[in-house]
């Protein structure tokens, strides 16, 4: 990160969520790229300005969140603003420059009047030492925005937050459970990672709502257990 030497941190809570953590997120066999890509980020070993794309329900939020909450980012002017909450007759972007971070999330929301907004802000940014930190869950060749700001976002460096594939599944089941301090066996995991939906939050969901099962029915972390609680779970 730019700007070391600024030790006032400053939030504006237009949707911030102070309890993500960046060692929460998991990051699968195709986000490892990312998760080094942003650890650089973080460490202060690149200054660039990126542009994050994930579908909805992938946990964008979730990790733009967490960098903000990230140790490293103590002491650091920072500000994150969710674009789809802002009334569109305001200015919300006029002297920004002076953050050292400025997270935009859900670009792809953007009023025609806030893409003017953020096409200035990138413009101002450019002539200080802010970094950028965008996400969308469109790329910005599928967003219908300004032309010029379209070629703005394409500067970034870009990156995506891609799906949990099939091979992923045990072992996000197995980070889940170590984050839950849960103890399952082999068979168990195996048992549920063809049986649920391969997006974190559902993995998530569906080992906290087991968790609560065995805890209510007094039963133990088995297959059999598993299967009782799959029958009545969707």
């Amino acid at each position: 990160m730019k700007n070391v030497n600024r030790k006032k941190q400053l939030f504006f809570d237009f949707g911030r969520d102070y309890e993500a953590n960046f060692e929460n997120f998991f990051f699968s066999t195709r986000n490892k790229l990312l998760k080094s890509e942003l650890e650089n980020f973080l460490n202060g070993k690149t200054s660039q300005n990126v542009f994050l794309t994930a579908d909805n329900g992938k946990g964008k939020t979730f990790l733009l969140n967490s960098i903000l909450n990230n140790e490293h980012l103590e002491g650091y002017k920072i500000i994150y603003i969710d674009v789809a909450s802002l009334n569109q007759e305001k200015n919300y972007f006029a002297e920004l420059s002076n953050f050292d971070l400025i997270c935009l999330d859900n670009i792809e929301k953007t009023s025609e009047t806030l893409e003017v907004q953020i096409f200035n802000l990138i413009n101002e940014c450019k002539d200080s030492s802010t970094n950028l930190l965008f996400a969308s869950s469109n790329h910005p060749d599928n967003l219908n925005f300004l032309p010029d700001l379209i070629s703005r976002f394409k500067e970034f460096k870009q990156y995506r937050i891609y799906s949990i594939a099939d091979d992923d599944v045990e072992d996000c089941i197995k980070f889940i459970a170590s984050k839950l301090k849960l103890n399952y066996s082999e068979d168990l995991i195996s048992f549920f990672s063809t049986r649920i939906k391969r997006d974190f939050l559902s993995i998530k969901t569906t080992i906290q709502d087991f968790d609560k099962f065995l805890y209510s029915e007094q039963k133990q972390p088995t297959k059999m257990s598993a299967a009782s609680f799959l029958k009545t779970y969707s």
